[in-house]
């Protein structure tokens, strides 16, 4: 049974930084809806002795090891020499794969030797036709373990794990993988970890969470034995009952694309008028496909006199001033009857580095949202860099919002139900 793997991406361009190792984060997960953990990933160059290396240590460690790339038909593609070497197994050329590649080609100078590199495979490989390129990928047992060889480009070896190694894979593991995963808005990590505790302690469920501008990821992962099955559902009890702020959990949606869809099938329609998001809040809505089922615009009302242009009173501006409780209030009521829509967005506050106040630091923001039945206004105070604060703002006017139309989250807390 293959509980364990090692993913090694294979490619100086990797190895520099020029290509981003896209590759190896997809194969993470892929492998983890089998049951199978990935135990350790190396970046290693296009070098025979690095290659080499790479396969025996994970033979050593690990039930599977994967390499990525380093299959193509040039000098410096040396995978499958390197795997040749680290078990011992001489290199073939495969006559029908040769044949395959012969006729998608034009005959070039230098081109037979190219396309019988490119035809080597280790002896007694299990061979994966590749739908979307020439090299397939190649499985070959060792021990108890086994070794797989997988295409660079990023479509060619989805194609290839999808229509034939997960089969494979299906036949040879433990089952599956369930994730849980809950984003927190109202708690930095550390109160998060706090109050997950026991959850963090061990092994079992295997709990990560993961810090953003703004939020606290966790992902809860458990396996679908009885156990696992038991584990899961005390783990979803021990979030809803012991995190003290709205906990949401979407089915792998964004909050962004939820509310999208929530105002459309509502035939409802919202609006931005944002200072210190500079419009961030309206572009994390637009990203989303079918946006304009929903959103009608915004304006960017950065100085006093915008603000005014759009509706906030001067007398707000001049007793309570533009960073205020009261004047974020105007903000999102203003931009709601300006433009006509169910609901109106707002933020203001001081992003820093300069600005601020005895009352108002830097990097204190005020955000509110308005409805047809009332307003919600959050103030926090966040000690980030400019951009940091922009995005914790933009992120929290999406918590009023949802406060306002009382969405779903998976625990409500006190302050959130009431009227």
């Amino acid at each position: 049974m293959l509980e364990s793997a090692q993913i090694i991406a294979v490619g100086d361009e990797v190895l520099a930084g020029e290509t981003v190792n896209t590759n190896g984060a997809w194969m993470a997960q892929f492998l983890m809806t089998f049951g199978i953990r990935p135990s350790l990933q190396y970046i290693v160059p296009d070098s025979l002795d690095a290659i080499e290396a790479a396969v025996r240590r994970g033979l050593v460690e690990a039930d599977l090891v994967i390499t990525i790339g380093g299959l193509g038909p040039t000098a410096d593609d040396r995978t499958v020499e390197a795997c040749g070497r680290a078990l011992c197994r001489p290199l073939t050329v495969d006559e029908v794969l040769l044949e395959r590649i012969r006729s998608r080609h034009s005959h070039t100078a230098g081109w037979e030797a190219s396309a019988r590199r490119q035809a080597r495979v280790l002896e007694g490989a299990l061979l994966w036709p590749n739908p979307r390129g020439q090299a397939p990928g190649q499985a070959v047992a060792e021990g108890s373990g086994w070794v797989i060889l997988l295409p660079g480009p990023p479509r060619e070896m989805q194609a290839i794990a999808e229509t034939h190694m997960g089969p494979w894979l299906r036949e040879r593991s433990g089952g599956t993988i369930h994730r849980d995963a809950y984003t927190v808005f109202d708690l930095g990590e550390s109160a998060v970890a706090t109050h997950l505790g026991p959850l963090l302690s061990g092994h079992h469920p295997k709990t990560g969470i993961y810090a953003q501008p703004g939020r606290v990821d966790v992902r809860i992962d458990t396996d679908d034995s009885a156990m696992g099955r038991v584990l899961r559902e005390r783990s979803r009890a021990w979030v809803m009952t012991q995190i003290p702020a709205p906990v949401y959990e979407l089915a792998g949606q964004s909050r962004e694309a939820y509310l999208i869809e929530w105002l459309a099938e509502h035939a409802m329609t919202i609006a931005a008028m944002e200072s210190l998001t500079g419009g961030e809040i309206l572009a994390s809505l637009i990203s989303i496909p079918g946006a304009s089922r929903a959103v009608v615009g915004g304006v960017v009302a950065y100085t006093d006199a915008v603000k005014a242009q759009f509706g906030v009173s001067q007398a707000i501006l001049s007793n309570q001033g533009a960073v205020s409780a009261a004047c974020a209030e105007a903000m999102a009521i203003a931009i709601r009857e300006r433009l006509g829509v169910d609901v109106g967005i707002s933020s203001t506050g001081y992003a820093g580095p300069d600005g601020g106040d005895e009352e108002n630091p830097v990097g204190t923001f005020y955000v509110a949202a308005a409805g047809p039945h009332g307003t919600v206004v959050r103030r926090r105070h966040t000690p980030l860099d400019r951009q940091a604060v922009r995005r914790v703002a933009a992120h929290t006017a999406l918590s009023a919002v949802w406060e306002l139309l009382k969405l779903p989250t998976l625990w409500q807390s006190p302050r959130d139900s009431q009227d």
